[in-house]
């Protein structure tokens, strides 16, 4: 067993480093820091880091570069440690070159192999990136793996790009509406609230309604109990969210969510495809590329069926990868169709990339569908809050007007 250690040291020459490294124990990892003739003065265990941290955007933009780069200077035939002289100059934060400076001292000096070296910094690369690169190492074939691996983080990154931009729109319009009517509700309708009152006119129930809440509202008490309450309830959900049975419950509610539920299951199998794909060609075998894969779709509900499926070969009671994902489930017949079609002709891999390109080309037209739908449901709904406003507020004043007079 390995525990995560966070260090900080500095070098010879006095310049300070600092990095997440794997060890067995505390005297582990000091005499890796000294091998790497470091001279530690803080060594804190760490809390294992979480499934999800790989497909963070930065740091999935830069070790793209550090894959995509060091495949093009092993392919150019440039030796192990020019290469990652290079890679260290190149990086981007201090984090990451302090990260492959520690990979290169472990491969150099202590004679790790290059997937052992990153599988020891589990917060800088991931297990996929560390099962592809042992296998590539084993089939002598590395460049052509950290290829393949930039490849699919430059899909991933793409994708994701493209939902967050269509989601940015409707976020802001959403942020202004909800701004507008907290000035509606606490400033401007009590300001009406006192000019009926000095004019000793009834104003509309809706608008009376609306007063009284927001004078309940600003009670400190009842500020205080809400905020308690409210945080109490979140605190409860993210709880209940990190359980095992929270986060399928959320999950298969997200799966089931009208057009956004089949864009999220769609872009989570193609992903799972490429991925299962990219490693049975890089010549991992079904049961490790399966426990790799189950972190990488980010879906609880998919990852579960995996888990099923992974069991289910590794007891025998599943012949084929088609036969386990069918008995799971949870995927398409259009998936199970493939990677039959694959089986009977030996050519797993190659229909797995073609579902995964079927699924991301699908998942894309639906992104071209989605701002045209998203820009007429916002308007639609500034339309409504534009008239809710008139009606609380002009509607009223016309009413004063009309008693005034």
């Amino acid at each position: 067993m390995s525990f995560s250690f966070h260090y900080r040291a500095r070098t010879i020459s006095g310049t300070p480093v600092r990095g997440i490294m794997r060890a067995g124990d505390r005297s582990s990892a000091l005499a890796s820091l000294r091998d790497r003739l470091l001279v530690p003065f803080a060594l804190e265990s760490v809390p294992s880091p979480r499934l999800g941290h790989f497909f963070a955007h930065g740091r999935t933009r830069e070790r793209l570069a550090f894959f995509r780069a060091y495949a093009t200077l092993e392919h150019a035939g440039v030796d192990f440690s020019t290469s990652f002289d290079l890679l260290v100059a190149q990086a981007r934060s201090e984090r990451f070159r302090e990260a492959l400076r520690a990979v290169r001292s472990d491969v150099e000096i202590n004679g790790e192999k290059l997937w052992a070296a990153m599988a020891r910094r589990p917060e800088d690369f991931s297990d996929l990136e560390v099962a592809m690169v042992a296998a590539g190492e084993e089939a002598g074939n590395r460049d052509d793996v950290f290829d393949r691996l930039a490849g699919f983080l430059e899909r991933d990154e793409r994708l994701r790009k493209r939902l967050a931009a269509v989601l940015l729109y409707p976020a802001i319009v959403l942020a202004g509406a909800c701004a507008v009517m907290l000035y509606l509700v606490f400033g401007a309708i009590p300001q009406f609230i006192r000019l009926f009152d000095a004019f000793d006119v009834k104003p509309s129930p809706l608008l009376g309604w609306l007063a009284h809440a927001a004078a309940v509202l600003r009670q400190p008490a009842l500020v205080l109990v809400i905020w308690l309450g409210g945080t109490t309830a979140l605190l409860a959900f993210s709880r209940f969210a990190r359980t095992h049975d929270g986060a399928l419950f959320l999950d298969r509610l997200r799966l089931r969510a009208p057009f956004f539920g089949v864009l999220i299951k769609r872009i989570s199998v193609a992903r799972l495809a490429r991925v299962l794909a990219t490693l049975l060609e890089s010549g991992v075998n079904q049961l490790r590329a399966l426990d790799v894969a189950i972190p990488v779709v980010e879906s609880p509900v998919v990852a579960a069926a995996l888990r099923h499926a992974r069991d289910g070969i590794a007891a025998g009671s599943s012949a084929s990868l088609e036969e386990a994902f069918a008995g799971a489930h949870v995927f398409e017949p259009l998936l199970l169709g493939f990677v039959r079609v694959g089986t009977q002709a030996g050519d797993v891999p190659h229909m797995l990339l073609r579902v995964a390109d079927y699924y991301e080309d699908d998942a894309e037209s639906m992104l071209d569908v989605l701002p045209q739908a998203i820009q007429t449901g916002v308007t639609l709904g500034l339309g409504i809050l534009v008239a809710a406003i008139v009606y609380i507020v002009y509607v009223p004043l016309s009413s004063l007007s009309t008693s005034i007079h």
